[in-house]
């Protein structure tokens, strides 16, 4: 095991993945502690026994965190700090109880919670001729695969949507069908967000497998900029998504505080209601041959792999007219079907 190696390991993460793997409160809790415990040591090139090996081999103290004491200074400069972040804790610690049971409750049990998903399952078989395997055990004795590889490419690093090959693009993308609006796109975030956290609430923290994170990536690019919209409702959703991602980022319920988008939104819905009292013909049966050339090539460049056909269907065209401008686009002509 090299320096270069070790050095990719987070170790105080790993530290703390390990405790949870040694004393989870749960067999569940104590499983997933491990499988990220081996994904961690496997994206830094390293068996789970080399890396807990090398958490042996840090002689050299860290330095004191620079939140260190942080708590002591806040409660000094606003009294009653500490018991407020103490009130915050227990409310959410209640909040995390009501939903655990619940989630149990829609479940049935731990095992059918980290069962994967229909979802997950075929995204397994799309990925299988790119991937190479490693595996974990759960407390039943059941062995678990993931990925270590994909296409060649080190799991690790496929978070950047650059170095995820064209051939791994299209499986996972085509692994069951790609929403066909921007609603549904949000709609399967949703589920996915919603999946990691209730499996986080009985073992810690849950991340999903590289290939669902690699569909999560895809999904959200379609909602910033990767689609253009073709309907007042893909607009509406856009909005939805812009809001839903700024609240999601905190652990208590957190209402996004962005007058000048809550303009915006809100002026959207007054047009969107006025085009509604007047019955007018959709947006999209009313645009011009540039307005479709240009939605076309934006597609091409954001969307290559696709068949004309698909983006024909995405966009409102026929097959011909996204065959013509893949012809003469210089970036699309090598993808010319």
């Amino acid at each position: 095991m090299t320096t270069r190696t070790a050095s990719k390991l987070d170790t105080t993460k790993f530290q703390k993945v390990c405790a949870l793997m040694r004393d989870g409160a749960t067999e569940g809790e104590r499983a997933a502690a491990k499988h990220r415990a081996e994904t961690m040591a496997a994206k830094a090139g390293m068996t789970l026994q080399e890396a807990v090996s090398n958490l042996d081999m840090a002689t050299t103290p860290k330095p004191a965190s620079f939140f260190d004491g942080f708590d002591d200074w806040m409660e000094e400069k606003e009294p009653g700090w500490k018991a407020e972040r103490a009130r915050e804790k227990a409310e959410r610690k209640a909040r995390d109880d009501v939903r655990r049971a619940a989630v149990l409750e829609q479940h049935g049990s731990e095992e059918f919670l980290f069962a994967r998903t229909m979802s997950e399952i075929a995204l397994d078989a799309a990925i299988e001729p790119f991937a190479t395997w490693e595996y974990w055990t759960d407390p039943d004795g059941t062995r678990h695969r993931y990925a270590s590889t994909l296409d060649g490419m080190d799991a690790g690093i496929l978070w950047k949507e650059q170095e995820i090959t064209p051939a791994v693009r299209r499986a996972i993308i085509e692994a069951y069908p790609w929403p066909s609006k921007l609603d549904d796109a949000l709609r399967e975030v949703k589920e996915w967000d919603q999946l990691r956290l209730d499996r986080g609430l009985f073992c810690g923290e849950w991340s999903h497998y590289v290939e669902v994170e690699i569909r999560i990536r895809f999904l959200e690019r379609e909602l910033n900029e990767g689609r253009p919209a073709t309907s007042l409702d893909d607009i509406q959703a856009r909005f939805n998504w812009k809001r839903y991602e700024f609240e999601r980022q905190w652990l208590d319920p957190t209402e996004r505080d962005d007058p000048f988008l809550d303009r915006i939104e809100a002026d959207f819905g007054i047009l969107r209601r006025a085009f509604t009292r007047s019955a007018l013909q959709p947006i999209t049966t009313r645009r011009t041959n540039a307005v479709k050339q240009a939605t076309v090539l934006s597609m091409l460049d954001t969307h290559p792999e696709l068949s004309d056909r698909e983006i024909a269907r995405r966009i409102g065209v026929s097959p011909q007219t996204v065959n013509t401008w893949r012809k003469k686009h210089p970036v699309q002509r090598d993808h010319a079907r």
